[in-house]
């Protein structure tokens, strides 16, 4: 065996192979690059389970930014035009106080449920309200008060019944009421001679009757509403602890209610003028009233809602008749409060609770105070 042999047999012992070309060694690079090595796999796992709560939060972003452009389109566009025609009213129209510096209707007696009808059934009700205000200067029972504080205690009673049939597809109600008051109060009767006085006293009531008729659609409901004012309650000519207005009046009003499906927000608006007829005791006749309530609120799976709610009230004509010494004269006011409902039952009945706590602010010749309201309603 010649040299040469011996070289070739010695190579042969290594398995050497052909040399690979640039674009081979690099595709065999890239490829075990692209394999994926332990390592490298719980990485990506790790980032994965990173990305799923982004991805939740994503997906719960995009819903509430679906859900509050539905409410957007719907409810608070509602309320902003109601808020402008009711800021236009008041703007416009120069106010004017009217007899006793209060009105047949006590503003904000609508708030949770302003448009809604109740289903068909008799219900039952009763309420207590505190009211403590105060006054510079008005006229009652034909004199003119200066320093005036008001303190009257309210237990009201009623019903409301709602039948069975329906009128043009919406429920009908029918409701009669009326109050009994515990009235004290303190100011400076003016005349010859200026003196102060207390006075306390109770007595019945004027007595109030209402129809309305009201539809639900979806999540929308509407109820319109006609009430009228009995003068059946306790009345004397000058600053006397009077428990009656001692005229007639009627109310028309219209309530709207929407209930978030979702989120279960309510938001609630009425707006409202009352018609006064003449005091024939004291030759005065009240102006018309204007009333805008409104309530925002949350409802919860055990029967409670808690919200805010408030009014605006405006007269929008002049007092009139030989009574109204002081003439017309600006005056308006405002409230915003706390407002719960909370729905329950007892002894196999639905028993509601609703109660709101009003803050007057900017009023104007007209009492001004703190007003709170419990209202108890049993279903039969």
């Amino acid at each position: 065996m010649t040299a040469n042999d011996h070289l070739v047999h010695f190579m042969a012992q290594f398995p050497f192979r052909r040399m690979r070309s640039w674009r081979e060694w690099q595709r065999d690079t890239q490829a075990e690059e692209e394999k994926p090595r332990p390592r490298e796999k719980c990485v990506a796992l790790v980032a994965l389970l990173r990305q799923l709560p982004c991805r939740a939060v994503g997906k719960l972003k995009l819903e509430l930014r679906s859900l509050l452009s539905h409410l957007e389109t719907n409810m608070a566009r509602f309320l902003v035009r109601t808020a402008a025609v009711v800021l236009l009213i008041i703007s416009v129209s120069p106010a004017h106080a009217v007899e006793g510096a209060s009105g047949l209707i006590d503003p904000g007696n609508f708030g949770f449920g302003a448009g809604v009808t109740p289903d068909p059934g008799l219900y039952v009700f009763s309420a207590l309200v505190r009211y403590d205000g105060d006054i510079r200067l008005y006229i009652d029972g034909g004199e003119i008060i200066i320093d005036a504080t008001k303190r009257p205690f309210v237990s009201g009673f009623g019903s409301l019944w709602v039948p069975e049939m329906k009128v043009l597809g919406g429920h009908l109600g029918l409701s009669l009421g009326s109050s009994y008051t515990f009235m004290q109060a303190h100011g400076e009767v003016t005349g010859l001679t200026n003196f102060a006085k207390t006075i306390e006293g109770s007595g019945l009531g004027d007595t109030n009757a209402r129809a309305q008729l009201g539809w639900t659609s979806g999540a929308w409901s509407n109820t319109f509403y006609l009430t009228t004012w009995f003068p059946t309650g306790r009345y004397e000519l000058g600053f006397q602890p009077n428990t009656s207005k001692n005229h007639f009046g009627a109310n028309l009003a219209w309530g709207v209610t929407y209930i978030e499906p979702k989120l279960k927000l309510e938001f609630d608006s009425a707006i409202s003028v009352t018609f006064n007829a003449e005091n024939p005791a004291t030759d005065y006749t009240n102006g018309d009233e204007f009333d805008w309530d409104w309530a925002i609120g949350k409802k919860f799976a055990n029967g409670l809602e808690v919200g805010i709610a408030g009014f605006a009230y405006q007269q929008l004509t002049p007092d009139s008749g030989s009574g109204a010494k002081l003439g017309p004269f600006e005056g308006r006011v405002f409230a915003v409060g706390p407002h719960l409902v909370y729905i329950t039952q007892l002894m196999h009945r639905s028993v509601i609770f609703n109660f709101h706590d009003f803050q007057e602010f900017d009023a104007q010749n007209r009492f001004t105070g703190n007003r709170a309201t419990l209202t108890t309603t049993v279903k039969f």
